[in-house]
This record gives C-alpha cells, structure tokens and sequence, in this order.
C-alpha cells in the first residue's frame, strides 16, 4: 500500500515538473525545473528499493544472497564502498568496477553464469528504452550506501597503476571507424554541446566530480536509471568500437581515470542523480 501511494505521489511530482519544464523558455538548461521539481522525488528512488530486495533475496542455483559479496571492505559491508570502486581484487586478480563486481559476486555466491548473468546487463541497452534490469538496480542500492561521501578512487598497487595508465591511453586515443577518442568530446570542451547538451570536460576537477557522483543516475529522456558502464558504452558505440562488455578491463580502465579526477574534487556520492539525457 505504501509502494502504491509513493509511486502516485511520485505520478503528481512528474506531471508538476512537466508543467514547470514548459514554461523555461530561456534557460541555458532546458530541464532545470524538472529537475528541480523532481529533487524530492527522483523516480530512481524506486531502483534503491527494488535493488535491495534482489540484493537480499537468494536467487540462483546455489539459492544465495549477495549479502557475502566483498566490495573491498569487507563481506557484506557496503557503506563506503562504492566511493571506492573500482578497485583491485586478489580472488579474481583484476581491478573491478561495482557492476562487474556484483556479476563476479553472482557467479560465485549464487551460481549463475556469467553469460546469464551479463544479459541483463545488455537487456535495455538501447537509448529510450525504458525497461529496469536487475543489474542496475543493485548497483544503485549498493552505490546509494556511499551517499554523502567522496569518491576515494585512486591507484594503491600496480594493477590499479596499470588500469589508470589504460584507461588515459584509452580516453586520448583516436580510434574506430570515425577516428575520435573520448577526449573529442570530454577534453577542453568549453561552450561545446552535441545534441542541446551541454559536453562535460571529464579532465576538469570539478566537472569530473559532478558527472561521476551522480550515477547511476535517471535518465529524463529513457525513463531509466544508467550506470558507468552504460555511459562508457554509449561513447564507445558513438566510436564505431566493438562493444563494450560490462566490468571489462577497458570499462573498468576508463572508469577508474575519470574517478581520478572526480576523487579531487569536493563533489559528494549522491545518487540515483537525475541527467536529461547521458
């Protein structure tokens, strides 16, 4: 009953914010007041929740919860972890992000394949496609325990070294079919937009630290929640590069050399954040 009441209150706040969008006629920020009117009502809220009880259920062959899952500070203690990640793991020897992570922590604890386990990753991968998959939901509740904290993502060993040197060669290199590097369009990007938004400089502290401390984050135009991977993905695809599969070394890389900028900042982990588009 209170899912039902929360969910049509939250039906109320969306058309309010809807109303107010569309008296912003001239506003550098198009969706200002929409988000503004969903600030108390970020319909991501919904993935929190949901992913919780995914997160405790035991699911799988082995009929396990996540609850044992170490995200580096330990089995099942989650807060703080997130503003952590990615990191290095010695049980898998590899530097992971917290979606491949929960994937490794699926495998392992439940007994689910790896290739099942990754399709809900690809379910909904699809810009405007606005179907929730259980991947990210956890992610989400798992991330939302690091709320109010800073990211603390920097390398503390050599394999952690070694990703933040590929993920900056990763992120100046010009590749793929239309011969661009991430830094086209996330390096020096003053005053440039690409589709009516706004193109953040991921190399700038503090742009760095407002972009990563928000996801996952919801997505206005999918009416989804995104994670990083999601969002790398994206950039990779605009690249004419294969795809980007979910807590590779490249994901992980790339992620982790933005969070190196972002842990410099003052920017604090609030998520589910909400994005126009991403």
């Amino acid at each position: 009953m209170k899912t039902t009441t929360k969910r049509l209150a939250l039906g109320i706040s969306l058309f309010a914010g809807a109303l107010a969008a569309t008296q912003v006629l001239a506003s550098d920020d198009k969706f200002a007041a929409y988000r503004d009117a969903l600030a108390g009502d970020n319909p991501g809220e919904f993935w929190i929740d949901d992913g919780k009880k995914l997160f405790f259920e035991k699911r799988g062959p082995k009929k396990a919860s996540l609850e044992q899952c170490d995200f580096g500070l330990g089995p099942g203690v989650l807060k703080g972890a997130y503003a952590q990640l990615p990191r290095y793991f010695k049980d898998t020897n590899k530097v992971e992000t917290l979606e491949g992570r929960i994937l490794t922590c699926m495998e392992k604890l439940q007994g689910i394949k790896p290739e099942e386990a990754v399709k809900m990753t690809y379910l909904n991968a699809a810009e405007e496609d606005s179907r929730p998959d259980d991947l990210t939901k956890i992610a989400t509740y798992i991330a939302a325990q690091s709320n109010g904290m800073k990211f603390d993502v920097k390398p503390r060993n050599a394999q952690e070294q070694h990703a933040l040197e590929l993920g900056k060669k990763m992120f100046w290199r010009r590749q793929g079919a239309m011969d661009l590097a991430c830094a086209d369009c996330h390096a020096n990007t003053q005053g440039k937009q690409l589709r009516g938004v706004d193109l953040p400089d991921m190399t700038d502290i503090k742009t760095a630290g407002k972009v990563m401390t928000a996801f996952p984050a919801y997505v206005l135009k999918d009416s989804n929640v995104r994670g990083q991977w999601w969002r790398n993905e994206r950039c990779v695809l605009a690249m004419r590069l294969p795809w980007l599969k979910t807590g590779s070394e490249i994901d992980a890389a790339l992620t982790l050399y933005m969070l190196n900028f972002a842990s410099q900042s003052e920017e604090k982990i609030q998520v589910p954040g909400i994005k126009p588009r991403a």
